[in-house]
């Protein structure tokens, strides 16, 4: 049992007639089931970090002789860690195949030794290639992984590759589009949404999310050639739409808390940049009227967030949780002020920032929440602070605005804490 106190303490609590047998046994498994997810976790974690070593130790004894070992031995041994690999994978799925640290430990296993072997043969060989090229090959080899045996450390892996991939290609040589990131990530979705039904209340989902909502956004802003008004939008549209997430789905247990950081801090970041007029100025310059190539990722982004939008809506209300859904119609209204007026845009968008930062406060005090409360003062204290970089005030004006923000923060902080002390919740 989880705590041994409690095994000593039921019988007597059934001796008092304190508890029925009935609840007393449903006690017992309760616990008894968190001590076996304990031995579960733990034993998954030595089982990724027991295959990483060992992976690590075969390649390392085979590189101390390495120049002494001729070019077919030098060729099988590059494919021993793989044949290990498969090995291990093939006994899990006969015999293991409901453990969790077998499936991941035989997967991590297999992947590494994939990785290594590519480089090994291109070594041997004398294949000339880029970094880019490994990569692509690496994630191709690797993608099967997250179904047979199906790993969350091997789509982790999988997707920081693609990621690595796509930037790679489009920042390094001409400039070229990372189209073959495109059915990389395609082929992680189903594995994602097979997870969601499995495990998505568990902590490995939550990372799942958040290296997804990393690897999908910046995977997104590479098929990019030019940068206007017209892209920041479909880029806090795109910010939106990962906001949305926790409303796409009907279970309210999914962790799928990583899409709304990822989306709510760049909305944020965008925002910010976007409070200084002659950042609307400079932007505004760019003709917006031949997107060429552009215009279809736009056009893609745009229409997630409708489509996001409108699934969404039948389970959320306005402004419900966070204000950042309703962040993208500001920034919208803002981007069409700016046509007219580019100071005026900028102040649309202070004033979206305050009010996203105020409705945030009140969301953070009615629920009790700490956490939200100092995140919609941050947001409120940030965008008064950079009115200091735009605007020529005193020194004694900046140190008493500086006073007041940390009063402010104080007492707010006081008062939250006061609040859930009455009603019995600990700060």
């Amino acid at each position: 049992m989880h705590d041994p106190r409690l095994s000593e303490a039921l019988p007597e609590l059934l001796r008092e007639g304190l508890l029925t047998p009935d609840q007393a046994e449903r006690i017992r498994v309760r616990y008894q089931a968190g001590s076996e997810q304990a031995g579960n976790r733990q034993l998954l974690v030595f089982a990724i970090l027991g295959s990483l070593l060992v992976g690590l130790g075969i390649i390392l004894i085979i590189a101390h002789n390495w120049d002494d070992l001729s070019r077919p031995l030098r060729t099988l041994l590059a494919f021993a860690p793989v044949l290990l690999g498969q090995g291990l994978v093939w006994y899990t799925l006969r015999h293991k195949s409901t453990v969790t640290g077998w499936r991941e430990g035989s997967a991590v296993l297999l992947a590494c030794g994939l990785c290594a072997c590519v480089a090994l043969i291109s070594q041997i060989y004398h294949i000339h290639g880029d970094l880019s090229g490994y990569l692509l090959t690496c994630g191709l080899l690797i993608a099967p992984l997250l179904y047979l045996p199906g790993s969350i450390m091997v789509a982790l892996g999988h997707l920081a590759l693609v990621t690595w991939y796509a930037t790679l290609v489009r920042t390094d040589g001409p400039g070229d589009l990372p189209w073959m990131a495109l059915p990389l990530l395609a082929a992680f979705v189903p594995f994602y949404l097979q997870q969601a039904k499995r495990q998505g209340g568990s902590i490995g989902f939550w990372w799942l999310s958040l290296f997804a909502a990393l690897a999908f956004g910046t995977c997104s802003q590479l098929f990019y050639r030019e940068w206007t008004i017209a892209h920041v939008l479909a880029l806090v549209a795109l910010s939106a739409s990962f906001t949305l997430v926790p409303w796409l789905s009907p279970k309210a247990e999914l962790r799928t808390w990583p899409w709304v950081l990822v989306g709510g801090m760049g909305q944020l970041v965008l925002f910010f940049i976007f409070s200084f007029r002659n950042v609307w100025e400079e932007l505004l310059q760019k003709p917006i009227g031949h997107l060429g190539g552009d215009l279809v990722p736009i056009a893609c982004l745009l229409a997630i967030v409708v489509a996001a939008y409108i699934m969404a809506a039948r389970r959320r209300r306005l402004l419900e949780r966070w204000p950042y859904p309703e962040g993208f119609l500001l920034f919208l209204a803002a981007c069409l002020v700016a046509l007219a007026s580019p100071a005026l845009a900028a102040v649309l968008t202070n004033l979206a920032l305050l009010a996203m930062g105020v409705v945030t406060v009140r969301q953070g005090i009615e629920q009790g929440s700490l956490r939200r409360m100092n995140l919609g003062l941050a947001v409120l204290s940030q965008t008064i602070l950079l009115r200091f970089f735009d605007t020529d005030l005193s020194f004694v004006v900046r140190g008493l605005v500086f006073i007041a923000i940390g009063a402010g923060f104080l007492y707010l902080n006081l008062r939250l804490v006061r609040q859930r002390q009455r009603h019995g919740h600990t700060p």
